[in-house]
């Protein structure tokens, strides 16, 4: 898989611009603030529905236009793929001129893996950055991935007010098990995505890291999963 061309509109610094790529090696390079990282995040967004940079979308709008547009063409196997991305009061994606109805209609259509300087963050700062590329990387891999993130959001949501109503309003607390039995449910689904992830890092990492220090040191990765170990039991039993 490789990109072909990609075709920028009012998107952050770009008015209008069309970029062609060659299949093997590409080298971006200019001045501070030109939009380097500008073209990567168009890249992204087309691959991943969103950008890494932001969670105001508006924010990718040129500040003088009301709207942007991006269109990437890539080729995988034996086919093109051509990804619309529109945003004025609302986002918009198109495959092969076909309206998406779903953001994750688009996972799985081009694999891309992002490297910027603020990455050593997933190694020295909170779970939740490792939790967010673990996210990001398995969800081009497994669509049904994402759909399973968002249930289990929801139910934790669910489950949260529930807890409220326990406080404030003296709802029993047995009612619990409902959520908590769906929570272990799709928790043990994801865990199973992310460990199997991780094991696809752990071989490839692990004879490149040998090599690179001279066969002094090994390296692996551990996934720990935060879920209740008497809640899976409890499922399991079921």
């Amino acid at each position: 898989m490789y990109i072909n061309k990609i075709k920028l509109e009012n998107f952050r610094n770009y008015e209008k611009e069309e970029i062609e790529f060659d299949k093997n090696v590409n080298i971006i390079y200019g001045d501070n603030a030109q939009g380097k990282t500008n073209i990567l995040e168009s890249i992204f967004v087309c691959s991943l529905g969103k950008s890494f940079r932001t969670n105001k979308e508006k924010e990718l709008i040129n500040k003088e236009k009301e709207y942007a547009k991006v269109e990437m063409t890539s080729f995988k196997k034996d086919r093109n793929i051509k990804i619309n991305f529109e945003i004025k009061e609302k986002k918009k994606f198109s495959i092969n001129g076909i309206p998406s109805k779903k953001i994750s209609d688009i996972l799985g259509k081009n694999y891309i893996v992002l490297f910027t300087p603020e990455d050593i963050s997933i190694l020295k700062n909170e779970p939740s950055k490792r939790r967010r590329f673990l996210n990001i990387m398995i969800s081009q891999l497994r669509p049904i991935y994402v759909h399973l993130l968002n249930q289990y959001n929801k139910i934790i949501e669910q489950r949260n007010i529930y807890l409220k109503q326990i406080k404030y309003e003296g709802k029993p607390i047995e009612n619990l098990e409902i959520w908590d039995e769906q929570i272990v449910e799709i928790g043990t689904k994801i865990y199973k995505y992310r460990k199997e992830f991780i094991e696809k890092i752990n071989k490839k990492i692990f004879d490149i890291h040998l090599k690179t220090t001279g066969n002094k040191e090994k390296i692996r990765v551990k996934y720990i999963s935060n879920i209740r170990k008497q809640l899976f039991r409890k499922f399991e039993k079921k």
